[in-house]
C-alpha cells in the first residue's frame, strides 16, 4: 500500500520470511565457562571473573544454563559463585 499523505511516501510489502542475519552471535566469557565445565567431571567449581561482580555473573550464567537445559546449577555462598555440574 502506498501512502500519499503530505508527510512522506512509504511502501509496506509483505514477505514470506525474514532474511538470515549477517551478524554472528559472539561468544562471551560465560559461554567459555559453560564449555569448560561441560568438559569436567561432576562436582562443584568456584567461578570468578576479573572485573565482574556477582550480581552480573549470576543472571548471565543462569540464563544460559536454563535456556540450554544444561545439567548445571548455580549456588551463591558468602558472596562467591559456585557452579555444580550435576550430569
Amino acid at each position: 500500500m502506498i501512502s500519499m499523505s503530505k508527510r512522506k511516501t512509504y511502501v509496506v510489502t509483505p514477505i514470506e520470511q525474514l532474511p538470515p542475519t549477517k551478524k554472528r552471535l559472539r561468544e562471551t566469557v560465560y559461554d567459555d565457562i559453560i564449555k569448560d565445565i561441560q568438559g569436567r567431571p561432576k562436582g562443584f567449581y568456584k567461578i570468578t571473573i576479573e572485573g565482574k561482580k556477582l550480581k552480573a555473573m549470576y543472571p548471565a550464567l543462569n540464563k544460559r544454563i536454563v535456556e540450554r537445559k544444561l545439567p548445571m546449577k548455580l549456588r551463591m555462598r558468602s558472596g562467591e559463585l559456585f557452579i555444580e555440574r550435576t550430569g
